[in-house]
């Protein structure tokens, strides 16, 4: 690679690299549960619901389950919401 790309991943930059990549992806993860979320409630209550604990997460928070689990078991936790808030 001579286009400066070696340079980004593999010196100094590659740390905030690394974030930038990964903030990103947590920002569309919690942009596809927002959308979710939206035909239920307005922006305040699922602010409310991404950081409070959640009994289908096992108690965990949703914002934390994004960021160390991804995408997939937060969905399943919407899904729940949306069908009415059951186990």
């Amino acid at each position: 690679m001579t286009d400066g790309t070696q340079g980004a991943l593999f010196g100094p930059d590659a740390a905030r690299l690394g974030r930038d990549l990964i903030d990103e992806g947590l920002a569309s993860d919690i942009a596809i549960v927002r959308g979710r979320l939206a035909a239920l409630w307005t922006e305040p209550a699922i602010d409310v619901w991404l950081t409070s604990a959640n009994a289908h997460l096992d108690g965990a928070r949703p914002c934390d389950v994004l960021a160390l689990e991804g995408l997939a078991a937060v969905v399943e936790a919407v899904d729940v919401e949306v069908a009415g808030g059951s186990r």
